[in-house]
C-alpha cells in the first residue's frame, strides 16, 4: 500500500481511467453535500494566500486487465468526490467555451480525457453501469438525455453557483489547491477489508461482489460490458443472494473446503493458477444453472416417469 497527498491535477493528469466498480453504490451526493464543496472553492477562490484545502481520501487499486494505452484503477474508496470533481470540471469546460477555447480544450484533453484514445478507454472516469451514460453524455454535451439524475443535478447546482466566477482562477482552483491523500493497494491487499473499513456504515459488500470486481479486473476494459450480461449479470439475477453460497460450493465441487469469510481469496488463487478469468467464469455459469435448480426445484423441465 502506497500513500502520498497530491492534488486533483497530478491524481488524473496522463493516460490514467479510474473504474468504479460494480459493488459501489451509484453516485448518492446531493445539496448537502455540494453546498459543503461550493463553500470550500468559494473560500478557496477569494483567499489566494491558502495553500491547499483537503477534501479526503482516494483508494484506488490497478486494476489487472492488459491494456498498452491507458493504466486503469479500481476506485475502491471516493468515488462521490471524484465523481463530483469530473462533473465541476465539466461545467467548467462548458463555461469556458463561452470565454474562449483554449482553456475548454485544455480541461477536455487534460482532465476528462484521454484525447488520442477511442472507445470507453477515452474517458478518465467511468462510473458504474447504473451512471456511465449519463456521466459520458454530460462530457459530450449531451445533458439533455438525463434530466432527472443525481449526475445531472450535480452539473446545475453547481452552474448556478459558479457562474460568475472567473473559469482561469477557478480551474486552477480545483485543479490545484483541493488537495486528497491518494493510497494505491497492492496486488496482495485486501481490497474487501478496506472498503469495509472505510464505508463500516454503508452497504455490506459480499464476497461476491468482491469475485465480480475480482473478475473484471483481469478482463479488457472494452469487453466488460459485454461479458457482464453475458456471464455475471443472469447468475445475479437467477441466484440474488444466494449467489456467494453457490460460489462456495462450486469450489467443494473442485474438493475445496472453504469458509463463507474465505470464498473470495480461495477462488482468486484458483483463477491465478490457471490463468485464464474468462474460462473460469463461463464454467461457473455453467454451474451456476444446475445450482439454480437444486435451490429452485420446480425450475427443473425433467419430468420423471415411475414404471410400475
Amino acid at each position: 500500500m502506497k500513500a502520498s497527498e497530491t492534488n486533483f491535477q497530478s491524481l488524473i493528469e496522463g493516460t490514467k481511467q479510474y473504474i468504479v466498480p460494480l459493488f459501489q453504490r451509484p453516485y448518492s451526493w446531493d445539496k448537502k453535500q455540494w453546498q459543503e464543496l461550493l463553500t470550500d472553492l468559494n473560500d478557496l477562490y477569494e483567499n489566494e494566500n491558502s495553500n491547499t484545502h483537503f477534501i479526503g481520501s482516494i483508494v484506488t487499486m490497478p486494476t489487472l486487465s492488459k491494456t498498452e494505452s491507458v493504466t486503469p484503477y479500481l476506485l475502491i474508496d471516493g468515488q462521490q468526490r471524484l465523481t463530483t470533481i469530473f462533473i465541476l470540471l465539466i461545467l467548467l469546460r462548458d463555461i469556458a467555451k463561452t470565454q474562449g477555447k483554449r482553456l475548454a480544450n485544455k480541461i477536455e484533453d487534460t482532465l476528462l480525457t484521454n484525447q488520442y484514445l477511442d472507445g470507453l478507454e477515452h474517458f478518465k472516469l467511468l462510473p458504474t453501469q447504473q451512471d456511465r451514460n449519463a456521466f459520458i453524455n454530460l462530457i459530450e454535451g449531451n445533458e439533455s438525455l438525463h434530466k432527472n439524475c443525481a449526475i445531472n443535478n450535480c452539473y446545475h447546482f453547481f452552474k448556478k453557483g459558479i457562474r460568475l466566477l472567473d473559469c482561469e482562477k477557478l480551474n486552477q482552483v480545483i485543479a490545484n489547491r483541493l488537495s486528497v491523500v491518494s493510497i494505491i493497494l497492492d496486488s496482495e491487499d485486501n481490497p474487501y477489508i478496506v472498503f469495509e473499513s472505510l464505508n463500516a456504515k454503508g452497504r455490506s459488500l459480499t464476497q461476491a461482489d468482491l469475485i465480480r470486481n475480482y473478475f473484471f479486473m483481469k478482463i479488457d476494459l472494452n469487453q466488460q460490458e459485454k461479458i457482464y450480461n453475458e456471464y455475471w449479470l443472469p447468475m445475479q439475477s437467477y441466484l440474488g443472494e444466494n449467489l456467494t453460497e453457490f460460489i462456495r460450493h462450486y469450489l467443494a465441487s473442485d474438493g475445496l473446503i472453504v469458509k463463507k469469510d474465505e470464498v473470495y481469496f480461495v477462488l482468486k488463487q484458483k483463477v491465478d493458477r490457471t490463468q485464464d478469468a474468462l474460462a473460469e467464469l463461463n464454467r461457473i455459469k455453467q454451474y451456476s444453472k444446475y445450482y439454480e435448480k437444486i435451490i429452485n426445484p420446480e425450475k427443473e423441465n425433467n419430468t420423471i416417469v415411475y414404471i410400475n
